[in-house]
């Protein structure tokens, strides 16, 4: 069937990709390259390296600085879709009170669901 293409879906966002948008972990499960990256650019900002956006609205560091009239900017590392994503602030807002059953009895729970 001429202009078809295999496609695989991911394991993380559900989503399908072409063959060369996605990584194999092992046999049975795939993560898209846009996964992987936003789960790297977590884990950089874990390690101190980076200060990428936020992944639930894309908002990128500047735009959070600008925003936000205080003098932190505060993102969140929290996993969801079974990979590690930074959320700013109004993003974690409507996060956590969806995923309460993680949440509700820790310390950034309770932090968390005080600013709602």
């Amino acid at each position: 069937m001429p202009g078809s293409f295999l496609s695989f879906r991911c394991h993380y966002c559900s989503r399908f990709f072409p063959a060369w948008r996605v990584h194999v972990i092992c046999q049975a499960q795939t993560i898209c390259d846009t996964c992987l990256e936003w789960h790297n650019q977590a884990l950089e900002f874990l390690a101190g390296r980076a200060l990428p956006g936020c992944h639930g609205c894309g908002a990128s560091w500047e735009v959070l600085r600008d925003r936000d009239k205080s003098v932190e900017v505060r993102l969140y590392v929290v996993p969801r879709d079974g990979i590690y994503q930074l959320l700013c602030q109004s993003c974690i807002r409507s996060y956590v009170p969806k995923r309460a059953d993680l949440y509700q009895s820790t310390p950034f729970g309770t932090e968390v669901l005080k600013l709602l």
